[in-house]
């Protein structure tokens, strides 16, 4: 995955047969394809990654997630370590609300990108986001 100086490191984590098991119970999918194929849900990927963002943004209370859009590249697979990065669209201004857009990419242990997506969120003016 190329890193650019805009870029913001989101971190990395090692995807394992607990991680899976305890995401399919949280979400209740009694499915055994992922665990059979040792595949990771696209989504499961994607909600790394939005726990990544707020933590990095400090986003504030009244904070809306309005828009996710998820595009699969590649599969990710139970041992792979995945890394992700996002880059922080300019705000947009609407009424008291502000329109913040994150462009992420997330890659295998091999470098390869598996996952890109987008998530749009709406802050309230107050929150001071530039």
């Amino acid at each position: 995955m190329d890193v650019s100086e805009n870029d913001i490191q989101l971190g990395e984590w090692e995807i394992t047969d607990d991680w899976l098991n305890d995401y399919l119970i949280a979400v209740c999918d009694t499915g055994v394809e992922y665990s059979k194929f040792r595949m990771v849900p696209p989504v499961a990927i994607s909600s790394l990654v939005i726990g990544a963002l707020l933590e990095k943004l400090g986003l504030p209370s009244g904070t809306i997630h309005s828009l996710q859009e998820i595009e699969t590249i590649g599969p990710a697979l139970i041992g792979d370590l995945l890394r992700a990065s996002a880059v922080i669209g300019q705000p947009r201004q609407r009424g008291d609300l502000k329109f913040v857009t994150v462009n992420y990419r997330v890659s295998n242990s091999a470098g390869e990108e598996v996952q890109v997506g987008r998530s749009t969120v709406l802050v309230p003016n107050e929150a001071g986001i530039e």
